[in-house]
Protein backbone atom coordinates (compact mmCIF):
# COMPACT_ATOMS: atom_id res chain seq x y z
CA UNK A 1 0.00 0.00 0.00
CA UNK A 2 1.44 3.38 -1.02
CA UNK A 3 1.90 6.05 1.69
CA UNK A 4 -0.58 8.34 -0.02
CA UNK A 5 -3.28 5.66 -0.08
CA UNK A 6 -2.60 4.81 3.55
CA UNK A 7 -2.90 8.45 4.55
CA UNK A 8 -6.17 8.82 2.64
CA UNK A 9 -7.67 5.79 4.41
CA UNK A 10 -6.41 7.17 7.72
CA UNK A 11 -8.23 10.45 7.08
CA UNK A 12 -11.46 8.58 6.31
CA UNK A 13 -11.28 6.46 9.46
CA UNK A 14 -10.34 9.44 11.59
CA UNK A 15 -13.23 11.47 10.19
CA UNK A 16 -15.80 8.70 10.69
CA UNK A 17 -14.56 7.92 14.22
CA UNK A 18 -15.99 11.26 15.36
CA UNK A 19 -19.80 10.98 15.05
CA UNK A 20 -20.15 14.77 15.24
CA UNK A 21 -18.21 15.57 12.04
CA UNK A 22 -20.30 13.53 9.56
CA UNK A 23 -23.42 15.08 11.07
CA UNK A 24 -21.98 18.57 10.60
CA UNK A 25 -21.09 17.75 6.99
CA UNK A 26 -24.77 17.09 6.22
CA UNK A 27 -26.44 19.63 8.51
CA UNK A 28 -24.22 22.56 7.58
CA UNK A 29 -25.41 22.93 3.96
CA UNK A 30 -28.97 22.03 4.96
CA UNK A 31 -29.25 24.68 7.66
CA UNK A 32 -27.29 27.28 5.70
CA UNK A 33 -29.37 26.92 2.56
CA UNK A 34 -32.74 26.58 4.28
CA UNK A 35 -32.64 28.73 7.41
CA UNK A 36 -30.11 31.52 6.96
CA UNK A 37 -32.04 34.75 6.37
CA UNK A 38 -31.22 36.35 3.06
CA UNK A 39 -29.16 39.50 3.47
CA UNK A 40 -30.04 42.53 1.35
CA UNK A 41 -27.97 45.49 0.30
CA UNK A 42 -30.12 48.38 -0.92
CA UNK A 43 -27.32 50.86 -1.63
CA UNK A 44 -26.43 51.04 -5.31
CA UNK A 45 -23.71 53.28 -6.72
CA UNK A 46 -21.56 53.53 -9.83
CA UNK A 47 -24.06 51.77 -12.08
CA UNK A 48 -22.41 51.04 -15.42
CA UNK A 49 -24.66 52.48 -18.15
CA UNK A 50 -24.41 51.75 -21.86
CA UNK A 51 -26.44 53.91 -24.25
CA UNK A 52 -27.69 52.76 -27.65
CA UNK A 53 -28.52 56.11 -29.25
CA UNK A 54 -30.33 55.44 -32.51
CA UNK A 55 -31.56 59.03 -32.74
CA UNK A 56 -28.19 60.82 -32.37
CA UNK A 57 -30.01 64.14 -31.90
CA UNK A 58 -29.54 67.13 -29.63
CA UNK A 59 -32.46 65.93 -27.52
CA UNK A 60 -30.99 62.47 -27.00
CA UNK A 61 -27.65 64.05 -26.08
CA UNK A 62 -29.46 66.19 -23.47
CA UNK A 63 -31.10 63.10 -22.01
CA UNK A 64 -27.80 61.21 -21.74
CA UNK A 65 -26.16 64.25 -20.17
CA UNK A 66 -28.98 64.49 -17.60
CA UNK A 67 -28.50 60.84 -16.68
CA UNK A 68 -24.72 61.17 -16.40
CA UNK A 69 -25.02 64.16 -14.06
CA UNK A 70 -27.40 62.36 -11.72
CA UNK A 71 -24.52 60.81 -9.75
CA UNK A 72 -25.92 57.30 -9.89
CA UNK A 73 -24.57 56.19 -13.27
CA UNK A 74 -21.20 55.89 -14.93
CA UNK A 75 -21.94 56.22 -18.62
CA UNK A 76 -19.53 54.55 -21.00
CA UNK A 77 -19.12 55.02 -24.74
CA UNK A 78 -22.34 54.76 -26.69
CA UNK A 79 -22.88 51.57 -28.69
CA UNK A 80 -24.19 51.81 -32.21
CA UNK A 81 -26.11 48.53 -32.05
CA UNK A 82 -28.13 46.75 -29.40
CA UNK A 83 -26.26 43.40 -29.87
CA UNK A 84 -23.00 45.21 -29.10
CA UNK A 85 -24.52 46.58 -25.91
CA UNK A 86 -25.80 43.13 -24.93
CA UNK A 87 -22.32 41.71 -25.46
CA UNK A 88 -20.98 44.29 -23.01
CA UNK A 89 -23.65 43.29 -20.51
CA UNK A 90 -22.83 39.61 -20.96
CA UNK A 91 -19.18 40.36 -20.16
CA UNK A 92 -20.17 42.34 -17.07
CA UNK A 93 -19.10 45.68 -18.57
CA UNK A 94 -22.65 47.11 -18.45
CA UNK A 95 -25.29 47.00 -15.73
CA UNK A 96 -28.05 48.80 -17.64
CA UNK A 97 -28.67 49.49 -21.31
CA UNK A 98 -30.64 52.56 -22.38
CA UNK A 99 -31.95 52.35 -25.94
CA UNK A 100 -33.09 55.63 -27.50
CA UNK A 101 -35.24 54.95 -30.60
CA UNK A 102 -34.66 56.46 -34.02
CA UNK A 103 -36.62 59.63 -34.73
CA UNK A 104 -37.35 60.47 -31.09
CA UNK A 105 -36.70 64.21 -31.41
CA UNK A 106 -38.81 64.61 -34.56
CA UNK A 107 -41.63 62.53 -33.09
CA UNK A 108 -41.77 64.61 -29.92
CA UNK A 109 -41.70 67.85 -31.91
CA UNK A 110 -44.73 66.63 -33.84
CA UNK A 111 -46.57 65.75 -30.61
CA UNK A 112 -46.20 61.98 -30.76
CA UNK A 113 -45.28 59.72 -27.87
CA UNK A 114 -42.14 57.57 -27.92
CA UNK A 115 -40.98 54.55 -25.97
CA UNK A 116 -37.51 54.34 -24.44
CA UNK A 117 -36.21 50.86 -23.66
CA UNK A 118 -34.24 49.94 -20.56
CA UNK A 119 -32.52 46.56 -20.17
CA UNK A 120 -31.10 45.90 -16.70
CA UNK A 121 -28.68 43.14 -15.77
CA UNK A 122 -30.70 41.41 -13.03
CA UNK A 123 -28.12 38.79 -12.04
CA UNK A 124 -28.04 41.00 -8.97
CA UNK A 125 -31.79 41.56 -8.79
CA UNK A 126 -31.50 44.31 -6.16
CA UNK A 127 -29.01 46.32 -8.19
CA UNK A 128 -30.95 45.72 -11.39
CA UNK A 129 -34.31 46.81 -9.98
CA UNK A 130 -32.99 49.85 -8.09
CA UNK A 131 -30.79 50.93 -10.99
CA UNK A 132 -33.71 50.56 -13.38
CA UNK A 133 -35.86 52.58 -10.99
CA UNK A 134 -33.27 55.36 -10.84
CA UNK A 135 -33.07 55.52 -14.62
CA UNK A 136 -36.85 55.43 -15.06
CA UNK A 137 -37.24 58.30 -12.59
CA UNK A 138 -34.65 60.46 -14.40
CA UNK A 139 -36.24 59.82 -17.80
CA UNK A 140 -39.69 60.53 -16.36
CA UNK A 141 -38.52 63.87 -14.95
CA UNK A 142 -36.94 64.75 -18.28
CA UNK A 143 -40.16 63.76 -20.03
CA UNK A 144 -42.22 65.89 -17.66
CA UNK A 145 -40.11 68.90 -18.57
CA UNK A 146 -40.70 68.22 -22.26
CA UNK A 147 -44.45 67.94 -21.72
CA UNK A 148 -44.50 71.46 -20.29
CA UNK A 149 -43.02 72.99 -23.40
CA UNK A 150 -45.20 74.97 -25.75
CA UNK A 151 -46.83 72.76 -28.33
CA UNK A 152 -47.11 69.66 -26.12
CA UNK A 153 -50.15 68.46 -24.26
CA UNK A 154 -50.11 67.56 -20.57
CA UNK A 155 -49.38 63.89 -21.17
CA UNK A 156 -45.88 62.55 -20.69
CA UNK A 157 -44.37 62.02 -24.18
CA UNK A 158 -41.66 59.50 -23.22
CA UNK A 159 -42.72 56.09 -21.95
CA UNK A 160 -40.34 53.63 -20.26
CA UNK A 161 -40.27 49.97 -21.30
CA UNK A 162 -37.88 48.16 -18.93
CA UNK A 163 -36.36 44.69 -19.33
CA UNK A 164 -34.48 42.77 -16.65
CA UNK A 165 -31.95 40.45 -18.24
CA UNK A 166 -30.90 37.06 -16.78
CA UNK A 167 -33.39 37.44 -13.88
CA UNK A 168 -36.62 38.76 -15.45
CA UNK A 169 -38.74 38.46 -12.30
CA UNK A 170 -36.15 40.11 -10.03
CA UNK A 171 -36.15 37.09 -7.75
CA UNK A 172 -33.61 37.98 -5.08
CA UNK A 173 -33.16 34.31 -4.21
CA UNK A 174 -31.53 33.72 -7.59
CA UNK A 175 -28.81 36.16 -6.52
CA UNK A 176 -28.41 34.93 -2.94
CA UNK A 177 -28.69 31.15 -3.34
CA UNK A 178 -25.41 30.86 -5.31
CA UNK A 179 -23.81 33.00 -2.58
CA UNK A 180 -24.90 30.53 0.09
CA UNK A 181 -23.52 27.66 -2.02
CA UNK A 182 -20.15 29.42 -1.99
CA UNK A 183 -20.34 29.86 1.79
CA UNK A 184 -20.87 26.08 2.10
CA UNK A 185 -17.58 25.46 0.27
CA UNK A 186 -15.75 28.07 2.37
CA UNK A 187 -16.89 26.51 5.63
CA UNK A 188 -16.54 22.83 4.71
CA UNK A 189 -13.42 23.17 2.55
CA UNK A 190 -11.68 25.56 4.92
CA UNK A 191 -12.58 24.60 8.47
CA UNK A 192 -12.58 20.79 8.20
CA UNK A 193 -8.92 20.33 7.13
CA UNK A 194 -7.81 23.04 9.56
CA UNK A 195 -9.45 21.34 12.51
CA UNK A 196 -8.16 17.95 11.33
CA UNK A 197 -4.46 18.75 11.77
CA UNK A 198 -4.98 20.82 14.92
CA UNK A 199 -6.97 17.99 16.54
CA UNK A 200 -4.09 15.62 15.74
CA UNK A 201 -1.70 18.05 17.41
CA UNK A 202 -3.84 18.24 20.51
CA UNK A 203 -4.31 14.46 20.67
CA UNK A 204 -0.62 13.78 20.07
CA UNK A 205 -1.22 11.55 17.03
CA UNK A 206 0.65 13.99 14.79
CA UNK A 207 3.89 12.77 16.39
CA UNK A 208 3.44 9.39 14.73
CA UNK A 209 3.37 11.11 11.35
CA UNK A 210 6.38 13.23 12.23
CA UNK A 211 8.59 10.23 12.99
CA UNK A 212 7.36 8.19 10.01
CA UNK A 213 8.99 8.22 6.54
CA UNK A 214 5.85 9.83 5.08
CA UNK A 215 6.71 12.84 2.93
CA UNK A 216 5.21 16.23 3.73
CA UNK A 217 3.80 16.43 0.22
CA UNK A 218 1.87 13.16 0.55
CA UNK A 219 0.57 14.11 3.99
CA UNK A 220 -0.79 17.49 2.84
CA UNK A 221 -2.15 16.26 -0.48
CA UNK A 222 -4.00 13.36 1.16
CA UNK A 223 -5.86 15.84 3.33
CA UNK A 224 -6.55 18.17 0.40
CA UNK A 225 -7.98 15.28 -1.63
CA UNK A 226 -10.08 13.83 1.18
CA UNK A 227 -11.60 17.10 2.32
CA UNK A 228 -12.01 18.18 -1.28
CA UNK A 229 -14.23 15.13 -1.80
CA UNK A 230 -16.23 16.06 1.31
CA UNK A 231 -16.59 19.60 -0.06
CA UNK A 232 -17.91 18.28 -3.39
CA UNK A 233 -20.47 16.22 -1.46
CA UNK A 234 -21.63 19.28 0.54
CA UNK A 235 -21.66 21.43 -2.62
CA UNK A 236 -23.77 18.84 -4.45
CA UNK A 237 -26.22 18.79 -1.56
CA UNK A 238 -26.44 22.59 -1.76
CA UNK A 239 -27.08 22.42 -5.53
CA UNK A 240 -29.92 19.93 -5.00
CA UNK A 241 -31.50 22.19 -2.38
CA UNK A 242 -31.10 25.21 -4.67
CA UNK A 243 -32.85 23.35 -7.47
CA UNK A 244 -35.67 21.57 -5.66
CA UNK A 245 -36.39 24.15 -2.93
CA UNK A 246 -35.67 27.47 -4.68
CA UNK A 247 -36.17 26.42 -8.28
CA UNK A 248 -32.70 27.55 -9.37
CA UNK A 249 -32.08 25.94 -12.75
CA UNK A 250 -28.60 26.63 -14.08
CA UNK A 251 -28.48 28.16 -17.56
CA UNK A 252 -24.96 26.81 -18.01
CA UNK A 253 -23.37 23.39 -17.80
CA UNK A 254 -22.57 21.44 -14.68
CA UNK A 255 -19.02 20.95 -15.93
CA UNK A 256 -18.29 24.69 -15.65
CA UNK A 257 -19.81 24.76 -12.15
CA UNK A 258 -18.00 21.71 -10.79
CA UNK A 259 -14.62 22.58 -12.29
CA UNK A 260 -14.77 25.97 -10.61
CA UNK A 261 -16.00 24.42 -7.36
CA UNK A 262 -13.23 21.81 -7.28
CA UNK A 263 -10.52 24.39 -7.94
CA UNK A 264 -11.92 26.59 -5.20
CA UNK A 265 -12.14 23.60 -2.84
CA UNK A 266 -8.47 22.82 -3.48
CA UNK A 267 -7.65 26.41 -2.57
CA UNK A 268 -9.75 26.41 0.61
CA UNK A 269 -8.34 23.05 1.74
CA UNK A 270 -4.77 24.23 1.17
CA UNK A 271 -5.52 27.51 2.91
CA UNK A 272 -7.00 25.72 5.91
CA UNK A 273 -3.98 23.44 6.14
CA UNK A 274 -1.63 26.40 6.01
CA UNK A 275 -3.55 28.02 8.87
CA UNK A 276 -3.27 24.81 10.87
CA UNK A 277 0.51 24.83 10.40
CA UNK A 278 0.65 27.99 12.49
CA UNK A 279 -1.95 26.93 15.08
CA UNK A 280 -1.24 24.85 18.14
CA UNK A 281 -4.76 24.74 19.61
CA UNK A 282 -8.28 24.46 18.24
CA UNK A 283 -9.14 27.93 19.51
CA UNK A 284 -6.24 29.53 17.63
CA UNK A 285 -7.22 27.78 14.41
CA UNK A 286 -10.88 28.78 14.68
CA UNK A 287 -10.12 32.45 15.32
CA UNK A 288 -7.58 32.65 12.51
CA UNK A 289 -9.96 30.99 10.05
CA UNK A 290 -12.87 33.21 11.11
CA UNK A 291 -10.78 36.31 10.43
CA UNK A 292 -10.01 35.29 6.85
CA UNK A 293 -13.44 33.76 6.19
CA UNK A 294 -15.11 37.07 7.05
CA UNK A 295 -12.83 38.84 4.60
CA UNK A 296 -13.57 36.26 1.91
CA UNK A 297 -17.33 36.61 2.38
CA UNK A 298 -17.65 40.37 2.89
CA UNK A 299 -15.18 41.67 0.28
CA UNK A 300 -15.64 39.37 -2.70
CA UNK A 301 -19.14 40.19 -3.93
CA UNK A 302 -20.93 37.29 -2.24
CA UNK A 303 -23.44 39.50 -0.42
CA UNK A 304 -22.46 43.04 -1.48
CA UNK A 305 -21.79 44.04 -5.11
CA UNK A 306 -18.12 44.87 -5.59
CA UNK A 307 -19.07 47.97 -7.59
CA UNK A 308 -20.85 49.39 -4.51
CA UNK A 309 -17.68 49.23 -2.38
CA UNK A 310 -15.16 51.99 -1.91
CA UNK A 311 -12.68 52.34 -4.78
CA UNK A 312 -9.69 51.14 -2.75
CA UNK A 313 -11.55 48.05 -1.55
CA UNK A 314 -12.52 47.15 -5.12
CA UNK A 315 -8.83 46.79 -5.94
CA UNK A 316 -8.32 44.62 -2.85
CA UNK A 317 -10.92 42.13 -4.12
CA UNK A 318 -8.64 41.18 -7.01
CA UNK A 319 -6.36 39.54 -4.43
CA UNK A 320 -9.22 37.38 -3.12
CA UNK A 321 -9.86 34.07 -4.92
CA UNK A 322 -13.45 34.15 -3.71
CA UNK A 323 -14.17 36.99 -6.15
CA UNK A 324 -13.33 34.80 -9.14
CA UNK A 325 -15.42 31.87 -7.98
CA UNK A 326 -18.36 34.21 -7.32
CA UNK A 327 -18.06 35.44 -10.91
CA UNK A 328 -17.91 31.87 -12.23
CA UNK A 329 -20.86 30.51 -10.29
CA UNK A 330 -23.24 33.41 -10.93
CA UNK A 331 -22.25 33.76 -14.58
CA UNK A 332 -22.79 30.05 -15.27
CA UNK A 333 -26.00 29.70 -13.24
CA UNK A 334 -27.73 32.89 -14.39
CA UNK A 335 -26.13 33.81 -17.73
CA UNK A 336 -25.19 30.40 -19.10
CA UNK A 337 -21.54 31.40 -19.54
CA UNK A 338 -19.02 28.82 -20.74
CA UNK A 339 -15.35 28.09 -20.10
CA UNK A 340 -14.23 30.47 -22.85
CA UNK A 341 -16.20 33.35 -21.31
CA UNK A 342 -14.62 32.83 -17.89
CA UNK A 343 -11.08 31.84 -18.85
CA UNK A 344 -9.54 34.67 -16.81
CA UNK A 345 -11.48 33.71 -13.65
CA UNK A 346 -10.53 30.02 -13.99
CA UNK A 347 -6.88 30.93 -14.55
CA UNK A 348 -6.72 33.24 -11.54
CA UNK A 349 -8.51 30.74 -9.31
CA UNK A 350 -6.14 27.96 -10.41
CA UNK A 351 -3.13 30.16 -9.72
CA UNK A 352 -4.31 30.84 -6.18
CA UNK A 353 -4.96 27.13 -5.59
CA UNK A 354 -1.47 26.11 -6.73
CA UNK A 355 0.33 28.81 -4.75
CA UNK A 356 -1.54 28.23 -1.49
CA UNK A 357 -1.01 24.46 -1.59
CA UNK A 358 2.71 24.87 -2.27
CA UNK A 359 2.85 27.17 0.74
CA UNK A 360 0.93 24.61 2.81
CA UNK A 361 3.54 21.95 2.00
CA UNK A 362 6.50 24.27 2.57
CA UNK A 363 5.24 25.66 5.90
CA UNK A 364 4.39 22.26 7.37
CA UNK A 365 7.06 21.42 9.93
CA UNK A 366 7.31 17.65 10.00
CA UNK A 367 10.04 17.30 12.62
CA UNK A 368 9.48 18.89 16.03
Amino acid sequence: MSPFRYLFIKEFKQFMSNPFMPMVLVLLPLLLMLLVPLAANMEVREIKLTVVDRDCSALSARLVDRISKSGYFRAGPSCMTYPQAMEKMRKGEADIILEIPYGMEKALESGKDMEIYIAANAVNSTKGSIGGGYLSSIVSDFSAELSGREGHDASVPLKIVPQYRYNPHLDYRLFMVPALMIVVIILVGGFFPTLSIVSEKENGTIEQINVSPVRKRDFILSKVLFYGILGVFAFTLAILIAHFVYGLASHGGLAEIYVGAMIFLVFMAGFGLMISNYSETMLQAVFMMLFFVLIFMLMSGIFTPVSSMETWSQYVTYALPTRYFVNILRAVCLKGSQFSDLAFDYAMLSGFAVVINVLAVVTYRKQR
